[in-house]
């Protein structure tokens, strides 16, 4: 079984398929660079930078195709999953934050070494169908 700290391996699903990781974004941030990843500027809709123009992160909008971008005040990084749902070509559609990526076994002092990629996640799928994060207990002081 796949197991890191952050996610765990819940249904077993035999396949090779095209997996593709959005990457939920409202900043300009490093991205991993494999192609399975698909960083996607959530919340895009009404954007604007300094110049007032529309804010461009250089990152596919949720605000293209058939969306529902100005809902993001409402849904968060779900309008980027709804976008993805709609426009992209994908067996497997994943949602991460900006911040949070699948980890490779290995550690490294700079994070983006370690990130898995399509050659580490691929494997997952033989086994698996959907991957969930573990369960963790958040206490509000």
């Amino acid at each position: 079984m796949y197991k890191n700290t952050d996610v765990e391996i819940v249904k077993v699903y035999k396949s090779h398929k095209k997996i593709k990781v959005i990457i939920a974004s409202h900043k300009k941030y490093k991205m991993p660079k494999d192609s399975m990843y698909f960083p996607l500027h959530v919340g895009a809709e009404g954007k604007t930078g300094p110049d007032g123009k529309p804010l461009d992160l250089g990152y596919t909008k949720d605000n293209t195709g058939d969306n529902i971008s100005e809902k993001n005040p409402y849904y968060c990084e779900l309008t980027g999953l709804y976008w993805a749902w709609k426009n992209l070509d994908a067996d497997y559609i994943g949602l991460a934050h900006y911040r949070r990526h699948f980890a490779k076994k290995t550690k490294s002092k700079n994070v983006f070494d370690h990130v898995a990629g399509s050659e580490e996640i691929k494997p997952v799928f033989e086994k698996c169908r959907v991957i969930v994060p573990k369960k963790r207990h958040y206490y509000i002081e």
